[in-house]
């Protein structure tokens, strides 16, 4: 992946001037496998488009609409991690100042974690990478989950920002990392500031971590409002077209495969579903619920707040606890070959 660009002087880049440009060819979409197994995967494909129409389920944002753009890069996604021969980082955090008390929300961490302890049981390694706003939800969902040393955390200001984003350069040389995926991780819309979903410009409390893009990794977005890194994969005009502020807010960095979901939580558990369906058996323990009440309880207790309600729950976007796991477990019954 080549990329060029210029930042702003919080670091984020500015689109005005600046070109995008992932994937690797033809070999971004087969996953380092050989055409004879490519031909083989396709088998799996109709499984997976169910499970990543069960993860686009609208709540309001227009995200079926979004996918149908986007339609078939969960396969691609799961193709390429499947094999367990890839190392990612796992991007995530989506911090909301504007609470009662300030905190990251709950959609992300969990779907982070998911993917991490995925990728470690099939065989391969992954590393949890945040900020500083965020970074004792981020702790509290990886603890017990991950080895601390696989978690990094970024630092908010831009001097101190570039320091870190050379000790990773160094991390992925020294460990092989060829990956980034990115959940629910707010990226820089046209101005070059990174928005929520009701506009506001969160750059103050968020490190411009999409400038991971510019390692040469392959890349994978998951996201559920436009905002997110990845959905530059999109036109913006899909996205001003069915988010509220979609012309304010849109991220602009794209990704080699994009995952388009209800919640961004959701996205991750489709693309673990996705490569259990493929045959990565040994993620079986992620698709139970009880690991995800678990992984969110503990987010909630460190102050991870819903996204929408801007409350101290074990909740997400709003959403009910029925509503939530209903797509958690129609995913997973999928996966198992259950519908």
């Amino acid at each position: 992946m080549t990329e060029t660009m210029q930042y702003n002087q919080a670091g984020h880049v500015n689109r005005q001037s600046d070109t995008f440009h992932t994937g690797r060819g033809s070999a971004a979409h087969h996953g380092g496998i050989g055409p004879a197994a490519r031909i083989a995967s396709w088998r799996w494909k109709p499984r997976v488009a169910h499970i990543q129409n069960a993860a686009a389920a609208d709540v309001g944002r227009g995200s079926e609409t979004m996918m149908t753009f986007a339609r078939g890069d969960l396969f691609h996604a799961a193709r390429w991690l499947k094999s367990g021969g890839h190392k990612a980082m796992v991007v995530t955090g989506f911090y909301i100042p504007q609470a009662e008390r300030p905190a990251a929300e709950s959609d992300g961490p969990a779907g982070a974690v998911e993917l991490c302890e995925a990728l470690r049981a099939i065989g391969s390694d992954a590393w949890l990478v945040s900020d500083e706003p965020c970074e004792p939800v981020i702790r509290a969902g990886a603890s017990s989950r991950l080895p601390e040393d696989h978690v990094a955390i970024a630092p908010a200001d831009a001097q101190h920002f570039e320091r870190w984003i050379d000790a990773m350069r160094g991390l992925v040389n020294h460990h092989g990392i060829d990956t980034v995926i990115y959940i629910e991780r707010v990226g820089p819309a046209r101005d070059g500031n990174p928005r929520n979903m009701r506009g506001f410009d969160i750059d103050r409390w968020t490190a411009p971590l999409s400038r991971l893009t510019g390692l040469g990794l392959h890349v994978i977005g998951i996201g559920d409002g436009g905002n997110e890194i990845g959905m530059g994969r999109l036109d913006s005009i899909v996205i001003e077209d069915v988010v509220e502020h979609g012309e304010r807010i849109a991220c602009t960095v794209p990704a080699d495969e994009l995952i388009v979901s209800g919640t961004s939580n959701w996205g991750g558990h489709a693309l673990v579903c996705a490569m259990y369906a493929m045959g990565c058996r040994r993620a079986a323990p992620l698709l139970d619920i009880a690991w995800h009440r678990a992984v969110l309880a503990d987010v909630a207790r460190a102050g991870g707040l819903d996204g929408v309600t801007m409350r101290n729950t074990p909740t997400v976007d709003g959403l009910s606890e029925e509503r939530y796991y209903r797509q958690i477990r129609m995913m997973s019954d999928i996966a198992r070959g259950r519908r």
